[in-house]
């Protein structure tokens, strides 16, 4: 009977120990939309919102529940499925206005790293921080040309830049290399939150005045469609994640990779 109540004690603290804890609106969605089938397939659809979030990193707005799911993200290289453990295993949701596009993320990193402060200037995040990372194509060109990148790591550190075609340009050699238009400015706002042991998520908040002189009319027509990717990384990318996967075709810049979104 001992031996039988030890066993009982045990798989319940196992099912303790298994159990998130984390609120509900941290917690990956049921309904969540992959990536990979809007390449070629119906974009996910993107809600218009009222108002802008309170910036506070947490997404328990009723805005974040209406938004868009993108995720849960999945392999970069071949779209396996990511172990619930794995620090960087994560969705992030999509809303926008007149104004701007609203980008909310969780990361299930309970010990999420940066060196950097929020008021440095296009630090190397990929390089050494816990940070999620959105590319975007304005419109749906079908090439390679005129996509921006965004980084925002833990400590609300921002790399951002603007590029002519894949990988393009990059010049100038290290210490001081630049990659892409680097004076190019999301003029992105941002807010993270960190529950130690669990996750950390991020708010941003994207102007459509800075993607002015994109090839496509920012703010976006309700039924315009852009590309866009998101991806989640530590450890200088060794670990990382994404809603769309490269399939081995490229890097996280191959646009041809990124999923599809539609303005509603």
């Amino acid at each position: 009977m001992t031996r039988r109540l030890l066993l009982l004690a045990a798989l319940l603290l196992a099912s303790c120990a298994r159990r998130d804890d984390r609120p509900a609106w941290a917690k990956v969605p049921d309904k969540g939309a992959p990536g990979e089938p809007t390449i070629a397939g119906e974009p996910v659809r993107v809600p218009k919102v009222a108002q802008k979030p309170t910036l506070d990193g947490k997404l328990d707005e009723p805005l974040w529940q209406g938004a868009a799911v993108l995720g849960p993200l999945v392999g970069p290289g071949g779209g396996e499925k990511a172990s619930a453990k794995s620090p960087v295993a994560g969705f992030a949701r999509l809303a926008w206005d007149d104004a701007n596009l609203y980008v909310g993320a969780v990361v299930g990193d309970g010990a999420p790293v940066s060196p950097f402060q929020a008021g440095d200037v296009d630090p190397r995040i990929w390089e050494q921080s816990s940070a999620i990372e959105l590319m975007i194509q304005p419109g749906d060109p079908g090439d390679n040309k005129g996509y921006y990148e965004i980084q925002v790591d833990v400590a609300s550190a921002v790399f951002d830049t603007a590029w002519d075609d894949y990988n393009k340009p990059i010049t100038g050699g290290a210490p001081s290399q630049r990659f892409g238009h680097m004076e190019w400015s999301s003029k992105a706002e941002r807010a993270v939150h960190v529950e130690p042991g669990k996750f950390y998520s991020i708010e941003a908040v994207i102007p459509w005045s800075a993607f002015t002189g994109a090839r496509v009319a920012a703010p976006p027509k309700p039924g315009d469609v852009w590309r866009l990717n998101v991806y989640s990384f530590r450890d200088g990318q060794r670990q990382a994640l994404a809603w769309s996967p490269i399939r081995q075709q490229g890097n996280f810049h191959k646009s041809s990779r990124f999923g599809r979104v539609r303005f509603e």
